[in-house]
């Protein structure tokens, strides 16, 4: 009876920490899993924006950026256009690493559009304003988008 009490409090035991394990796991993909991501979607989505800041390492890059719109559609689409060049990709929210992320992936060959493929950390949103910041720590890279 004792050896049946000892092998139900394991079974007990080992079940309670895989519930718990998965309770935070964090590394969900699901664009609207937190509201703060949900927030973040509906902002981006409405009108255009403009990149207000980016900083790699201290360095103001901001004027590479002149000129272009920044279209965040809801169907997950992303459209940069500057004058008569459009170049599209993809964005998403998710939550990764305790943290809200903006996911940004163009597809070019600009050296600056590159440079915002990334997953972004979600510092502030606003119906106006989003800012990020690179999700390594080990980089000081800094971006921020204003609504037109």
């Amino acid at each position: 009876m004792k050896k049946h009490m000892m092998q139900m409090a394991l079974v007990l035991f080992v079940s309670l920490g895989m519930v718990a394990c998965d309770r935070f796991d964090d590394d969900n993909d699901d664009p609207t899993n937190t509201p703060a991501n949900s927030v973040t979607n509906s902002y981006l989505i409405n009108g255009s924006w403009k990149v207000s800041l980016l900083t790699d390492d201290g360095r103001d890059e901001t004027s590479d950026y002149d000129g272009y719109t920044f279209v965040f559609g809801d169907d997950g689409k992303l459209t940069a256009t500057r004058g008569a060049v459009a170049t599209t990709g993809t964005w998403r929210t998710r939550r990764d690493d305790g943290s809200n992320e903006l996911v940004i992936q163009l597809s070019t060959t600009d050296k600056d559009l590159l440079e915002l493929n990334d997953d972004w950390d979600i510092v502030l949103s606003t119906n106006s304003k989003i800012e990020l910041q690179d999700d390594n720590d080990e980089r000081d890279e800094k971006l921020h988008f204003t609504k037109k």
